[in-house]
């Protein structure tokens, strides 16, 4: 079984699967990433790390900085 970990920690070009999202129901960035369509059992590629993660949900890119990124739990396909 492969350990899930904070997307912050994977490479580009990197394949994930969303585990699960470490925010709480209040939070509007929940409201945003489910908005977006990260959500758990999502597939996610990793297009850019640096200066903000860009991260392509099917035909979607998204930009997230650190701070929003870092509650995206993963693990690699």
């Amino acid at each position: 079984m492969v350990k899930p970990v904070p997307i912050v920690r994977l490479k580009k070009g990197n394949m994930v699967r969303v585990v699960r999202l470490l925010l709480s129901s209040e939070d509007s960035h929940l409201r945003k990433m489910a908005a977006f369509g990260i959500l758990p059992g999502v597939l996610i590629k990793i297009l850019q790390t640096y200066p903000v993660f860009v991260l392509e949900v099917g035909y979607t890119q998204i930009a997230l900085d650190f701070e929003i990124a870092k509650n995206i739990i993963v693990t690699l396909e």
